[in-house]
């Protein structure tokens, strides 16, 4: 469900439309990339998984009727076990069609994980979004608003893809960006999309390779958007990266930060049991797809994001609803 994309895109005024001659520069002593072509293996794996699971049910459809064109022909019993099966198989590819395109688009959910540390004074509660692919206003995105208002935050992460590419309403998403502003101070990178089409939150903290500090009840935060610049100078400061993809994992690694937060493959919005995400678009194929890691001393959130792909793609996630994750970490030792 994902449309791969050019991962250095962002790097050049973050547009989409294009991208730089030469890559950013990444961190002494960056890991090998991944092999380059392991998201095609897991890709056409993955794909053949769904095809064989989508033709099942109509084709035991087509047995069953050939079954009963063999009874007719030959005066045979029919098996009635073949027609249960089919009409189980059918009965749930018809529930999943109906979830995936009905229901779990707009089926909102919060992933809570929590954390200790010794950088922060008392407890500390961020809240981290991506991929909004706002089109127009409607229920949902104020639903969005309404969840996040509730809980409460120090501060909204927002790791891209805010704009839905192709077509927005950009006066209803510069009121929703406003008001997501008014909630709490927001700090974001840029996915995919122009950085004119983010105006309200570049009036805020909108990261690209620089970083900004801030100061929450006595805990000082550091965040920093990923890119072709250095670590700064921390201290005992707690230390967030942010960017929009999961390519730069193993490089934003090196940098050490306390956490690193992105989005970008939805989880892969289709995921099949005991496979996960059919495609991700991202050069780490599924080593990163969706959840919680730890690489060295960072752990790092990919989370599943709020919106879907531009159409023609298919509107649909199927066993990876909306997601907003709540961090809430609480100081230790001090």
């Amino acid at each position: 469900m994902i449309v791969p994309r050019n991962p250095d895109s962002r790097f050049r005024g973050y547009g989409a439309q294009s991208s730089p001659k030469t890559p950013p520069t990444e961190p002494e002593g960056k890991p090998d990339r991944p092999i380059g072509d392991m998201p095609e293996r897991y890709e056409l794996v993955g794909l053949c998984i769904l095809v064989t699971l989508a033709l099942l049910p109509p084709g035991l459809t087509l047995l069953v009727l050939l079954d009963w064109v063999k009874s007719w022909l030959m005066r045979t019993r029919r098996r009635k076990w073949l027609l249960r099966v089919a009409l189980i198989a059918d009965i749930l590819l018809v529930l999943g069609l109906m979830d995936g395109w009905l229901i779990e688009p707009h089926r909102l959910t919060i992933t809570r994980i929590s954390d200790s540390s010794p950088r922060v004074t008392g407890e500390l509660k961020l809240v981290h979004i991506s991929d909004i692919h706002f089109e127009r206003d409607n229920p949902f995105v104020r639903r969005v608003l309404w969840t996040i208002a509730a809980e409460k935050p120090d501060l909204i992460l927002l790791t891209g893809d805010v704009p839905q590419l192709g077509e927005f309403d950009r006066s209803e998403l510069n009121v929703w960006l406003r008001n997501l502003r008014k909630i709490a101070p927001v700090y974001s990178v840029p996915g995919y999309e122009s950085v004119a089409d983010l105006g309200p939150i570049r009036e805020g903290v909108l990261l690209s390779s620089e970083f900004k500090e801030t100061h929450i009840r006595g805990t000082r935060v550091v965040l920093q958007g990923y890119g072709s610049k250095g670590r700064p100078e921390t201290g005992n400061a707690l230390y967030i990266v942010l960017d929009h993809t999961p390519d730069s994992i193993p490089y934003a690694a090196r940098l050490s930060p306390n956490w690193f937060f992105c989005g970008h493959t939805h989880g892969g919005q289709v995921r099949l049991p005991f496979w996960g995400a059919i495609t991700t678009a991202s050069s780490t194929g599924k080593r990163y797809e969706y959840g919680r890691y730890r690489i060295g001393r960072m752990q790092a959130f990919v989370t599943r994001g709020i919106g879907l792909e531009p159409r023609p793609a298919p509107q649909v996630r199927f066993l990876c609803p909306p997601e907003i994750v709540v961090l809430t970490i609480n100081g230790s030792g001090r």
